[in-house]
């Protein structure tokens, strides 16, 4: 069976060194997770929280679900299959994780990947619904009719097209943003979903394009600023909350 490397998959978690969280408990501000031995060779496991209350129950049994539908995932008639996980922000107030899979089938033309962004509200113990969390930028979810149930759809407006197709080419370098210069037009992202979560290391509401395979070297994550959040309507204890983990430098892995 032929395996890709942690090192590939690794490439896939934004801000991450390695394939999986660190090996001991740690603590960022007042959310303290533990961290699980991986499913499989090469399939990481998401920590849980540590703590009482039913907030956290609720991430738990949401983080429950997601680990057994990796259990189930894999390649049809054999080849390699695997996963990372990395925290891009770990409290306080809001808790993300970003799942990188790869795929290797046998009898498939190429290698499949496939990343989910997931960001948890503390207080509530629900995923944050950018839609209701970011009226400004007027969202609008894509059709989920036969997708996994554990499936984070990508969103779309023509609002955050708009700004993407102005930030991405700005803060890549020249070479990079000629060739990604078709696909990064607001005509080009029209429709196109993308995919949210807290940041801590960029300080605020990072969002990605879901490219198709051919294009997806050119699905940059871009970074909305404090500035641009309250533009578009983040409420404040979001911004702060971001803010203060940027600060802190609450996410997890570390670059080393």
């Amino acid at each position: 069976m032929k395996m890709m490397t942690c090192t590939t998959l690794a490439a896939l978690l934004i801000g991450a060194t390695a394939c999986s969280p660190a090996s001991t408990a740690q603590e960022a501000g007042a959310v303290t997770f533990e961290p699980r031995p991986d499913l499989e060779e090469g399939v990481g496991a998401l920590p849980r929280l540590v703590g009482e209350g039913a907030a956290i129950a609720a991430i738990n049994a949401d983080l429950d679900r997601r680990d057994a539908a990796a259990r189930a995932d894999g390649c049809d008639g054999g080849g390699g299959f695997e996963r990372g996980v990395s925290q891009p922000m770990t409290g306080p107030g809001y808790i993300s994780f970003w799942i990188a899979k790869g795929y290797f089938c046998e009898g498939a033309a190429r290698p499949s990947f496939d990343q989910t962004a997931i960001t948890y509200d503390l207080a509530t113990g629900q995923a944050v619904d950018w839609v209701t969390a970011a009226p400004g930028l007027q969202l609008t979810r894509g059709d989920t009719t036969g997708l996994p149930a554990d499936y984070v759809p990508g969103l779309s407006s023509s609002v955050l097209s708009g700004w993407y197709s102005a930030e991405a080419p700005a803060s890549a370098d020249a070479e990079f943003a000629e060739q990604c210069a078709d696909v990064w037009t607001p005509e080009a992202l029209e429709g196109v979903g993308f995919k949210f979560w807290l940041d801590a290391r960029t300080g605020g509401l990072a969002v990605a394009p879901e490219f198709p395979h051919v294009i997806q070297a050119c699905a940059d994550p871009a970074t909305l600023n404090a500035d641009e959040m309250r533009r578009f309507g983040v409420s404040p204890a979001i911004i702060d909350a971001v803010a203060t983990a940027h600060a802190a430098g609450a996410w997890a892995p570390k670059d080393d």
